[in-house]
């Protein structure tokens, strides 16, 4: 076969004829990959396009019931015909309410919120307290990391250092959302002493209009003109206990005043209508969360957020007494399937090029093995936003370690009849080509059945479908480079192939050729002795073997529908941390709800010591007790890596 009856061949043939445009294209592929993997977003959970709608309102009733008869209700009233909606969930508490309006799978977000916008606008019978309804998108929110300030020391310092937390971490470009749990909002009790008031000749509302007057809020006056910018700013207002004490409530003829503090007890405290528990590790503590929106990398918001708080601790910015840490690290999870999957795709390597050097040629087993690299950058390459636009999360490195097994499967065909086809019929180019066309069409019709099965996936409705689409995306993208590189650049490479090579003298290479000689030998053994006879067997009772197959896959069919094997969109996989719920009656003080959850508190650590026996050191790496309602709260523990239990066991116990 010549040059021209290669050329024939096409595609196929030109890049056998071309080795140089493969490798190109190879080395091409491979650098973009790398470059466009740090721009990559990182995320737990991906992020999918919002499918709710919020709308809230903020009324200060006292009264859930009466939010929800006279906000919820009437919300849900006006809903009622709108087009596009799939659910509707309300939530009514003392301070208002809040309508999530989850939309239908094929029903356009946008004009949903014009439709629920107009609806609520047009409801005139809110009570005349109720602020102005907020309507927004469900942006996707995820937990990041916990980081916890807590010791034995009053609030003040804790709310305090909380702020300066907060505004550290703000600063971060990585960081852009930032709550703090357990916060109550600072106040200032005036107790006015009424004997010493009306001494003075002064009432109750002269201390009220003193006050107003003496702690005003900041006052601005602009002068401009072509040639001048001048701001002034003039401010009384006032901040701490000494000086809501230095306010005049009173001017005499002689000069002097009447101070505040003179009539009344200036306390500087907290609200006292917002029960409040916030424990860490059994002290007090304030909470400060790091959440990753849309835009943010769940890792390097991690990242950003640990090193403010080293540098807290290497700056020594903490007071005596009070301790800073992380927990529930949720960027752990993804790192760790990241690393799963560098280990898999090593792994997968390793043993390809074993295997195909043992039976093969040690130039075929690095040359399958090099399309690995092709593949998996190519598809970093493409998940960029420029075409699919996919983050690494959790299904599409799923979707990454699926594909392993799959992908070399095609070079290993064509690497496997090229050797074959160049050592019968001579180490020439057209003979390369003649064994990559002869497995050519099975191959293609193999890889676009399971892209087939998998893009059936991604039309199932609703989140599912979104979720199932990311990585059988990802498999499908690694299956057509897979196409590309096993038909397109391992001919080339192989191309140069020496199947007629005299083996090595040197000791090495002869005990390489015993190797490949014993593995040669145990896969006749296994062809001649026992599966041939098994196909001889099969062939002889062909109708058993047929029964057999059906009891066998009737078998398989009945276990899910007999609950041998259960069904289940998403694994129970255990979890890093156990988290209580608690829910109390409505009549309930939270005083009540304070003691239960400190008794809860008290059952997980003596759970963690019946559990642990002999150990000395608590399994519990972090346990965090927070209420920021009269009638709920919640307990979360997180156990150490060494844990002589698991989670699943602790929570049995707990429970």
């Amino acid at each position: 076969m010549n040059n021209s009856s290669i050329q024939g061949h096409g595609i196929i043939g030109w890049f056998t004829a071309n080795p140089v445009a493969a490798n190109l294209l190879m080395i091409l592929v491979i650098a973009l990959g790398v470059f466009n993997a740090g721009d990559l977003q990182k995320e737990a959970f991906p992020s999918l396009e919002p499918n709710k709608l919020t709308v809230s309102i903020v009324y200060e009733s006292g009264s859930a019931q009466q939010a929800e008869e006279s906000l919820a209700i009437k919300i849900e009233e006006a809903l009622e015909d709108v087009n596009g909606i799939k659910t509707i969930t309300s939530n009514a508490a003392s301070n208002g309410a809040s309508v999530t309006i989850e939309k239908q799978s094929d029903y356009d977000l946008d004009t949903l919120l014009q439709d629920v916008k107009a609806k609520v606008d047009a409801i005139s019978t809110f009570p005349a307290d109720a602020e102005k309804p907020v309507i927004t998108k469900a942006e996707r929110e995820e937990h990041a990391l916990w980081i916890q300030l807590y010791g034995d020391t009053d609030r003040h310092s804790l709310q305090q250092l909380a702020e300066q937390l907060e505004s550290d971490l703000r600063e971060q470009d990585a960081i852009s959302q930032v709550s703090i749990s357990g916060w109550i909002d600072p106040m200032m009790v005036v107790e006015i002493d009424e004997g010493a008031l009306q001494s003075f000749g002064l009432s109750l509302s002269d201390v009220e209009d003193a006050v107003n007057q003496g702690s005003a809020t900041a006052v601005t006056a602009l002068m401009r003109n072509d040639q001048t910018y001048l701001q002034l700013q003039a401010s009384e207002q006032a901040y701490m206990a000494k000086d809501f004490a230095a306010i005049p409530l009173l001017n005499r003829i002689d000069g002097s005043q009447v101070l505040l503090g003179e009539v009344a007890t200036i306390k500087d405290t907290f609200e006292d209508t917002t029960s409040v528990l916030s424990r860490f590790n059994g002290q007090n503590s304030l909470a400060v969360q790091v959440v990753a929106g849309n835009e943010d990398d769940i890792s390097e918001s991690v990242i950003a957020a640990q090193q403010v708080v080293a540098r807290w601790q290497q700056l020594d910015k903490l007071p005596q007494g009070i301790s800073l840490s992380t927990w529930y690290d949720r960027s752990e999870s993804i790192n760790q399937r990241l690393a799963l999957l560098v280990k898999n795709a090593l792994t997968g390597i390793v043993m390809v090029f074993i295997l195909l050097a043992l039976f093969l040629n040690l130039s075929v087993a690095f040359w399958v093995a090099a399309g690995l690299p092709f593949i998996f950058f190519g598809t970093l390459y493409f998940m960029g936003e420029q075409f699919v636009d996919l983050t690494i999360n959790q299904f599409t490195t799923f979707g990454f370690i699926m594909a392993l097994g799959i992908v070399v499967d095609d070079a290993v065909v064509v690497g496997e009849s090229v050797y074959t086809v160049r050592s019968k019929y001579g180490d020439t180019l057209a003979n390369t080509v003649k064994g990559t066309m002869q497995v050519a069409v099975p191959t293609l019709f193999g890889v676009f059945t399971t892209v087939a099965a998998f893009f059936a996936l991604s039309n199932v409705e609703g989140m599912l479908g979104e979720l199932y689409a990311q990585f059988a995306m990802i498999v499908s993208i690694c299956l057509v480079l897979s196409i590309i590189e096993s038909k397109l650049i391992l001919p080339a490479h192989l191309s140069q192939l020496n199947t007629h090579k005299k083996p090595g003298r040197n000791p090495l290479s002869q005990l390489w050729r015993q190797c490949q000689r014993g593995a040669d030998g145990f896969m006749h053994w296994i062809n001649y002795t026992i599966y041939s006879r098994v196909i001889e067997w099969a062939l002889q009772y062909r109708y058993a073997v047929v029964v057999l197959f059906m009891a066998m896959f009737a078998l398989i069919i009945s276990m899910p529908l007999t609950g041998v094997v259960q069904l289940s969109f998403f694994p129970k996989i255990p979890g890093d941390t156990v988290r209580a719920n608690l829910t109390m009656q409505e009549d309930v003080s939270f005083g009540q709800t304070h003691a239960n959850l400190l008794f809860m508190e008290q059952q997980a650590m003596a759970v963690d010591k019946q559990l642990r026996g002999n150990q000395i050191e608590s399994a519990i790496a972090h346990l965090q007790v927070m209420s920021e309602a009269d009638q709920s709260g919640k307990v979360t523990v997180e156990l150490t890596e060494n844990a002589p239990y698991d989670i699943d066991t602790f929570t049995q116990h707990w429970q």
